[in-house]
């Protein structure tokens, strides 16, 4: 009984850990970290970035510096005061082009195997994603369809969810410009790729998985700096061409 309490006590700091992941990429900003608790709540953005990722108990928030004070918004109130102050006329060009590559048949094939920085994973294109479609007409884009790496490492299990709940809410800064279908398409395939593992590098801006460890995260990096402006501020802020809040990953 005495071995058995032991070891109980050995695990327990193991079960309560908290995960540090860094990717980088080809985009700005060329790194992303992402700080995660036992609970699924994370932080994420660029290192020392003033612009981050809150995503506590299921909300999202998005964390900015006005005045040289940090303001909060929910991701939501954000995308509500971007739908109703986008132009009509150009939001509906944006609509009508983003529907069209939405039409195009789309699925994921599996390639095999392979290893990304010592995890083991699996290859997937996305065929029909070659494809681009402006008003002029179809491109196909010269590198093929683009491919995502997938690993089911169980040492990646915290990494997981929270890539895909960060990726999801950068759509909140441009959903307005979406059609329905393309929006629905892009989220599907996001919730695919993830039932199939954790994402560890994608064809789509270089992205690639570089350390993921157990680390102690200070509770104060996982805590609002400030209590959320309500979706009435968050609109005035957008109204006045002064909001701070951006898509943390440059397009």
């Amino acid at each position: 009984m005495r071995l058995l309490i032991l070891l109980c006590l050995l695990l327990s700091p193991l079960a309560q850990s908290a995960t540090r992941a860094i990717y980088e990429q080809d985009g700005d900003p060329g790194r992303l970290v992402f700080e995660i608790a036992d609970n699924g709540d994370f932080r994420a953005g660029a290192p020392d970035g003033r612009q981050y990722r809150l995503v506590l108990a299921g909300e999202s928030y998005q964390v900015a510096e006005l005045g040289g004070r940090p303001v909060v918004a929910r991701l939501a109130d954000i995308e509500a005061a971007l739908r109703a102050n986008a132009n009509d006329a150009g939001s509906g060009i944006m609509r009508a082009l983003s529907a069209i590559p939405a039409f195009t048949p789309q699925r994921i094939v599996h390639k095999g195997p392979i290893e990304i920085n010592g995890w083991s994973g699996e290859v997937y294109n996305i065929r029909g994603a070659e494809w681009e479609f402006d008003r002029y007409g179809s491109v196909r884009d010269p590198e093929g369809a683009p491919y995502y790496v997938v690993s089911r490492d169980p040492t990646l299990r915290q990494v997981g969810p929270a890539l895909l709940a960060f990726t999801a809410g950068e759509l909140a800064f441009g959903r307005h410009l979406l059609a329905e279908n393309a929006s629905r398409l892009l989220l599907d395939t996001l919730q695919q790729l993830a039932a199939r593992g954790t994402l560890i590098e994608s064809s789509e801006n270089g992205l690639q998985l570089m350390q993921a460890e157990q680390a102690a995260i200070d509770p104060a990096r996982l805590a609002l700096p400030a209590p959320p402006l309500s979706r009435e501020a968050v609109a005035a802020l957008v109204r006045e061409r002064r909001s701070p809040f951006r898509a943390i990953v440059a397009p």
